[in-house]
């Protein structure tokens, strides 16, 4: 079986903090009834609010132990070790590479494929590939495999017919959706124009920390942590997702 995953974020105070992740538990509680009444970008507002005024830190105030056993403990819990995982970038930022390779090598699956993000530096310098080498089997900017997915019709609207097809594989949405307004989406889009694939087909992606499966289009799916209850999600799970498109068109 593949899975899919993106941002995972380890050793990333601020992430950690908006994640609801606070070593404070009424500070965490005020966060997530605020996150809860109101919304995500409210909450996320408040706590970075407090850390101004309290001139505090991120990391002063996160959790980043706990931030990284859930997403550790869901990933083994769902993943079996002869399966195969693929993270979507932004697998670490602020953290050593000792410290990356402790978190990868808890993870109790032997397939691990990584797609290269925005914070992952160490990834850049591709000669840096060999520090990994004992734990993803590949490591891209990009990457397309095959996959059940559903037949589009004359028209382009998805149908719940099926077949094998290629879907690609990159951190960030497609170019062509990137600099449109999403809400609370990292602002700095442009930065990444270079970065974002110019594919128009299926594409699995992260990035955007959006809290939602739906992607920016029909044909495109957000993997990341946040949509999917911090866990991996399965690629009958991703097919299903499309297939539920084809309702969602009828109506």
């Amino acid at each position: 079986m593949r899975y899919f995953t993106s941002d995972t974020h380890f050793g990333h105070p601020l992430v950690t903090a908006l994640r609801g992740f606070l070593n404070n538990g009424r500070l965490r509680a005020e966060y997530l009834d605020i996150w809860q009444t109101q919304t995500r970008a409210a909450a996320h507002a408040w706590i970075k609010q407090y850390v101004h005024d309290n001139q505090t830190s991120f990391k002063a105030i996160c959790d980043i132990a706990r931030h990284e056993n859930t997403i550790i403990d869901n990933i083994n819990e769902i993943v079996g070790h002869d399966d195969e995982l693929w993270i979507l970038g932004d697998l670490s930022y602020r953290c050593t590479v000792e410290h990356t390779l402790e978190c990868l090598r808890r993870i109790n699956c032997q397939h691990l494929h990584l797609i290269i993000g925005n914070h992952d530096r160490n990834f850049r310098l591709r000669f840096n590939d060999m520090l990994y080498e004992d734990v993803f089997e590949t490591i891209d900017d990009y990457c397309e495999i095959d996959m059940e997915l559903p037949v589009l019709d004359e028209s382009g609207k998805i149908t719940v017919a099926t077949t094998q097809q290629s879907i690609a594989m990159s951190h960030f949405p497609r170019l062509s959706t990137l600099a449109e307004e999403h809400g609370d989406w990292p602002s700095n889009w442009n930065e990444f124009a270079d970065m974002a694939p110019t594919t128009e087909g299926w594409l699995l992606y992260g990035h955007t920390h959006q809290d939602v499966p739906d992607g920016t289009d029909p044909r495109s799916v957000n993997v990341g942590l946040d949509a999917w209850d911090f866990k991996p999600v399965s690629e009958q799970q991703i097919l299903a997702w499309l297939v539920s498109r084809c309702a969602d068109q009828s109506k």
